[in-house]
């Protein structure tokens, strides 16, 4: 069944028609998705509102709900002067009585629904509130059905969904995607109005999320209760019924050990669990003020826009062109810094003891922290912040014992892992393939290596030893720049050209680089590079579409989240897994324009061990090989016929 199969009434009334038997009902069963704005939150509301939901679910339907609570005018006030904690307190003492209450207002096939519908990530619910121009309450009634084929159904009007709105004369306005013009443009506008407030974008209505433990008590509900419905698909194959359960499990332990590293893959939500275990903290009341460190401004610009969309924190930049270090520091309200990595030295000596005190530290992309100016400038400062919280995919620092004990000393061990493998089977991230395009090192390349391993140990013998990491990483440079790799790439360029569309090409040096855009152009691939010369203009624009192919280095690899990247090149990979996976990483994200997406990794391999290139057996590239093949055999749990690259 399609929405399209509804008989298009232009108005319903509570006088003439059966609401739910007529409208609500059908709509739900023949719908995949649900977008619902309405009045009060009520045990009433929740009851007629969940009806049908339970058919809507086994669909594998996904609903979102933006309500309104019930709060007096000193309590809305308190809402919008940005305190965190006591916004979590005020929303969850008003919609407390509520969940409290719907054990003896609702069915238990309801209250399951309602439950398990929340457990398994299929409903959502934000709380709204006027702000700016409006000092009311949101008491908007619309909402929009939509179906797998594309028809969508809108409708608006008085009936505000609880108890008493079926007792009295109620009608509603229906407009339907297909019948006309004018008919679609109202189903659109409502649309847009409705994901403007979603995503808190209206001026004049702020939107919250429902509080953790007002969540918390509505999934405990099913205990004892079974689905009632058939689990979907994508739900069956989860492990404990929640495809972000690690989420949760990363928040509990970091709250149980209070400090610690999460090692996290790629894509796997590091951000949004951060936050989670910042609002738990404040909830408990446990913090006033937050420091975030990292490197590049790109990503310190994604966690400010994060910051924003996700606390009521007043956020403070202290990187790139902002400077607004001492704005923080005499800040009394809740707060955040957002602070660059280089910058942390600078600051911290100069944060009050009182406000550390009070502090959570997250440092995400935690294995930068230990790096050699790192440990000379912050031993034994990040410690005096009681929670401290490190973020990454790769927090291990190969062949850098130093950084890595400086990392568990001042920030904490690694308490919690969920790598890529889990991500891949749990369909967080996307499948891939992996080609990988043979090569051999020039005689002049390997002369170059001879030449570096003799220096290395002529400055050992002469009592200036050098670390085997630097040997590793002038080893890997040659071959990361060693042009026998290009001729393998133009016959793959000229024979998979769409291999190279939503794709990264990952190079080098800006010298290496121009080797390839001669190949792109005659190619006529349509390109742009991404260094450290280049505007981030060029970014964007490959994140909105309007370029379709990048060429970058490393400093792209870190924390970037474009979903569409379906396609990387490496032309330069390290020794050390971390870069590589972290590369990897850009491609992996799953697309919601793009459901069956399946990455691809192009990769260049030689197979021909050198001899004395290192003391570990087999070379670099070999073992980068092995672990590519293994991981690209990996898929989600719900299986899938995929065959690799040959």
């Amino acid at each position: 069944m399609t929405l399209r199969q509804l008989p298009t009434l232009p108005t319903l009334n509570t006088s003439s028609n059966g609401m739910i038997s007529e409208f609500y009902g059908p709509a739900l069963a023949a719908a995949n998705r649900y977008d619902r704005g309405v009045g009060y939150f009520t045990s009433n509301w929740l009851r007629l509102a969940s009806s049908g939901l339970a058919v809507f679910a086994g669909n594998g339907g996904r609903a979102r709900f933006v309500v309104s609570p019930h709060m007096g005018a000193e309590d809305w006030a308190a809402l919008n002067q940005g305190d965190q904690a006591k916004t979590d307190s005020l929303l969850y003492e008003s919609l407390r009585s509520v969940v409290e209450d719907l054990p003896h207002a609702l069915e238990a096939q309801t209250l399951s629904a309602l439950a398990w519908m929340i457990a398994d990530g299929l409903l959502d619910i934000r709380i709204a509130v006027p702000r700016g121009d409006l000092d009311g309450d949101f008491h908007d009634k619309f909402g929009i059905f939509f179906d797998e084929s594309g028809h969508s159904v809108a409708f608006h009007g008085s009936q505000n969904d609880s108890a008493k709105a079926f007792r009295n004369y109620e009608s509603i306005s229906v407009f339907y995607s297909w019948v006309d013009e004018r008919e679609a443009r109202r189903v659109s506008e409502h649309a847009q109005r409705f994901e403007r407030i979603w995503q808190n974008q209206d001026p004049n209505v702020r939107t919250l999320p429902l509080p953790d433990a007002i969540r918390k008590n509505l999934v405990q509900f099913t205990d004892g209760l079974g689905r009632p419905y058939r689990a979907p698909r994508q739900i069956a194959r989860r492990s404990g019924g929640d495809k972000w359960a690690h989420q949760t499990q990363a928040v509990d332990k970091f709250l149980e050990a209070g400090n610690g590293v999460l090692e996290m893959a790629t894509g796997t939500g590091k951000t949004r669990t951060a936050f989670k275990i910042l609002d738990e903290l404040l909830q408990r009341r446990e913090i006033t003020a937050v420091v975030i460190t990292m490197s590049g401004t790109d990503l310190l610009s994604q966690w400010y826009r994060a910051a924003i969309a996700n606390s009521d924190l007043a956020v403070f930049r202290h990187f790139g062109k902002w400077k607004e270090a001492s704005s923080y520091m005499t800040c009394r309200l809740p707060k955040v810094l957002l602070i660059a990595r280089q910058q942390l030295k600078n600051v911290i000596l100069h944060i009050e003891d009182s406000d550390v005190a009070r502090s959570l530290l997250v440092c995400d992309e935690v294995h930068g922290m230990g790096s050699p100016s790192m440990v000379k400038d912050l031993s034994g400062q990040l410690r005096r912040f009681p929670y401290r919280l490190g973020l990454s995919a790769t927090p291990e620092r190969e062949y850098d014992q130093e950084g890595n004990q400086f990392i568990c000393d001042e920030i904490g061990p690694v308490i919690f892992k969920f790598g890529l493998e889990d991500a891949i089977e749990k369909g967080i991230l996307c499948s891939f393939d992996y080609t990988a395009l043979e090569y051999t090192l020039s005689d002049e390349d390997k002369s170059q290596i001879r030449l570096l391993i003799k220096r290395h140990h002529a400055k050992r013998a002469a009592g200036e030893p050098q670390s085997d990491e630097v040997l590793y990483r002038d080893i890997a440079r040659v071959r990361k720049t060693t042009k026998e790799k290009i001729p393998a790439f133009k016959e793959f360029l000229y024979k998979y050209p769409q291999l190279f569309q939503r794709c990264l090409i990952f190079v080098e040096t800006a010298e290496f680089g121009r080797d390839i855009q001669a190949l792109l152009m005659t190619a006529k691939i349509p390109f742009h590079t991404y260094f450290q010369s280049d505007e981030s203009n060029n970014l964007k624009r490959f994140a909105d579409g309007s370029l379709e192919c990048l060429i970058s280095c490393h400093r792209l690899s870190e924390g970037i989240d474009i979903q569409s990247v379906q396609n990387i090149v490496l032309f330069a990979s390290s020794r050390a897994k971390l870069e590589t996976i972290q590369r990897l990483g850009r491609c992996l994200r799953t697309d919601p324009e793009n459901p069956e997406k399946r990455a691809h990794v192009l990769d260049f391999v030689d197979f021909s061990v050198q001899p004395n290139e290192s003391t570990e057996s087999g070379s670099a590239d070999v073992e980068r090989y092995e672990w590519f093949k293994g991981l690209s055999a990996v898929a989600p749990q719900d299986g899938g016929n995929y065959e690799l690259t040959k």
